[in-house]
C-alpha cells in the first residue's frame, strides 16, 4: 500500500460508499405524486364522462381506498416474506399502470360492474407506492445522517401533485380526457425507471423491520386502546369523513351545478391547494416546538377551517366557478396543519413499541377506513332527490362544528378526571396531559409550565 495514501475510518467509508443519491428520493415523491395527480384527481371526472351516477361515482370511491388498504396489508407480508421490495414496487407499479388503460375498453365503459373491477385491481396493485417510497426515504436519510428530513422530500409530492394538476388540466382541454390515461403511463415509466436504476434494494432494513414488528406485536401494550388514543382516532376518522365530501366530489360539484366549468380549473383548484400546502408543511411544527401551542387546537382550528370551507363553497355564484380559487387556499389548514398536527398527536400518545403500528392506524383509518365511508355516504346524499351537493356541504359543516364540540368536552372532562385524580404531569397544561406524558416517555422535548 502506498504509504502516502491517507487513511480512511470505518466511519468514513460508511459515509463515502453506496449512499443513495437524495435527489432520487426528491424525484420518486415529485413522480409519483404527478403521475397520480394526472389520473387519480381527474377520474371522477372521466366516471362523470361514461355516464356513471353519483350514487355509482360514490361507490367506486369507496372501494378504492378499501382495496387499496387490502393491498398494502397483501403486498407488505409478500415483501417481508421475500425480503426484497424494490421488485414488489416496480412489478405492482408497472401492472398496475397497465390495468388502468382498461377503462379505454368500449366494452368496460358500458358495464359498470367491469368498471369496479378494473378500479379494485389497480387499487390493489398500486397500494405499494406510498409505504415502500416512505421506507425508502427513512432508510436513505438515515444513510445521510440527518442533512435533511423527511418533509424535505415530502415537500416534493405537493409540489409535482398541484403543478401536474394544473398542467393536466389544459392538457385535458387540449387533448380530450383520455390524457389522464396517457400522462399517467407516461410519468409512471420515468419513475419506475428511477426506482430500476438508482433506489437501493435494503434486505438487510427488510430483516430489521421484520424483527421490529415482530417484537412490538409480542409485547401487546395495551395503551393502545387507552381513551386518549381512541379519542383520537374517532376525531381522526370523523374528520376524514368530512373531508371525504371535498375529496371526492369537489369537482363533480364544480362541473354539475356551475356554468361552464372548464377543466383547467379543476387542475388550477388543485394547484392552489398545494401551493399552500407546502408553507404549512414546512412550518406548521413551529407552533408546537417554539410557541409551545396545543395540538388539540390546532386540529380544533382545522375542524373550524374546513366547516367555513365546506359553507363558502354554497355561497359561489353558480355563473362564477373560478372564484373556487379563493377557497382552496384554505386547504393549506384543512389538510397540511391537520396532517402534522395528528401524525405528532399520534407519535406523542404511542406506547413503548407501538410506533408502526400507531402511525398505521393514523394512515390507514385516515385515507383509507374514513375516506372509504364518507365517499359512499356522500355519494347517495349529494343525489338530486336527496340533499343535493349544496344542503350536503351545509350540513357536513353542522357535522363538524358539532362534532368538535363533543370532541372538545372529551377532552376537558378527560383532564377533570386526571385533575381530581391528580394523575396530571407537574408543569403540564390539562388538556395536553396524554402529549406530554407520552413526550415525556419518549423523551420528546418537555413543554414548559
Amino acid at each position: 500500500m502506498d504509504s502516502a495514501s491517507p487513511s480512511v475510518s470505518p466511519g468514513e467509508v460508511q459515509h463515502h460508499v453506496q449512499r443513495t443519491p437524495l435527489w432520487t428520493l426528491k424525484a420518486t415523491q415529485f413522480l409519483g405524486a404527478a403521475a397520480f395527480a394526472c389520473f387519480s384527481r381527474y377520474v371522477t371526472v372521466y366516471y362523470n364522462d361514461i355516464g356513471l351516477s353519483r350514487t355509482q361515482i360514490g361507490i367506486l370511491q369507496c372501494l378504492s381506498p378499501f382495496a387499496s388498504f387490502a393491498g398494502q396489508l397483501f403486498w407488505g407480508a409478500l415483501i417481508d416474506r421475500l425480503g426484497d421490495y424494490k421488485r414488489t414496487l416496480v412489478g405492482t407499479q408497472l401492472f398496475g399502470t397497465v390495468v388502468i388503460f382498461f377503462y379505454m375498453i368500449p366494452v368496460v365503459k358500458k358495464s359498470f360492474v367491469l368498471v369496479v373491477m378494473v378500479t379494485v385491481m389497480w387499487n390493489f396493485l398500486l397500494s405499494t407506492a406510498g409505504p415502500i417510497i416512505d421506507a425508502l426515504c427513512l432508510t436513505v436519510l438515515a444513510e445521510w445522517d440527518g442533512i435533511e428530513g423527511y418533509g424535505d422530500q415530502r415537500l416534493w409530492c405537493a409540489v409535482g401533485w398541484g403543478g401536474m394538476a394544473l398542467l393536466a388540466g389544459q392538457l385535458i382541454d387540449m387533448w380530450g380526457l383520455n390524457f389522464i390515461f396517457i400522462g399517467f403511463a407516461l410519468i409512471q415509466t420515468a419513475n419506475i425507471c428511477i426506482c430500476v436504476i438508482w433506489l437501493p434494494q435494503p434486505k438487510a432494513r427488510s430483516r430489521e423491520a421484520v424483527d421490529a414488528l415482530s417484537a412490538a406485536g409480542n409485547s401487546a401494550p395495551p395503551s393502545l386502546l387507552s381513551f386518549d388514543v381512541l379519542w383520537f382516532l374517532t376525531n381522526l376518522i370523523q374528520y376524514g369523513v368530512a373531508m371525504s365530501l371535498i375529496e371526492s366530489f369537489l369537482f363533480v360539484y364544480l362541473i354539475q351545478d356551475f356554468q361552464g366549468t372548464p377543466n383547467v380549473l379543476l387542475g388550477a383548484s388543485t394547484a392552489v391547494m398545494c401551493a399552500f400546502e407546502i408553507p404549512v408543511f414546512k412550518y406548521v411544527g413551529r407552533l408546537w416546538k417554539d410557541s409551545n401551542s396545543s395540538l388539540t387546537s390546532v386540529l380544533l382550528f382545522s375542524q373550524l377551517i374546513l366547516a367555513l370551507r365546506c359553507v363558502l363553497y354554497t355561497i359561489l355564484p353558480k355563473q362564477h366557478p373560478w372564484l373556487v380559487l379563493l377557497v382552496e387556499p384554505l386547504h393549506g389548514i384543512c389538510f397540511a396543519a391537520m396532517w402534522c398536527a395528528a401524525v405528532e398527536y399520534g407519535q406523542r400518545l404511542t406506547p413503548r413499541g407501538g410506533v408502526a403500528r400507531m402511525q398505521a392506524l393514523v394512515s390507514g383509518l385516515y385515507y383509507q377506513v374514513s375516506m372509504g365511508t364518507g365517499s359512499i355516504a356522500w355519494g347517495v346524499l349529494v343525489e338530486p332527490d336527496s340533499l343535493g351537493f349544496e344542503r350536503s356541504f351545509l350540513w357536513d359543516a353542522v357535522f363538524v362544528v358539532v362534532w368538535s364540540l363533543i370532541w372538545q368536552a372529551g377532552l376537558f372532562a378527560t383532564a377533570r378526571y386526571r385533575r381530581t385524580h391528580h394523575i396530571c404531569a407537574a408543569g403540564a397544561s390539562a388538556r395536553d396531559v396524554p402529549l406530554t406524558s407520552a413526550a415525556a416517555r419518549g423523551a420528546a422535548e418537555p413543554q414548559a409550565a
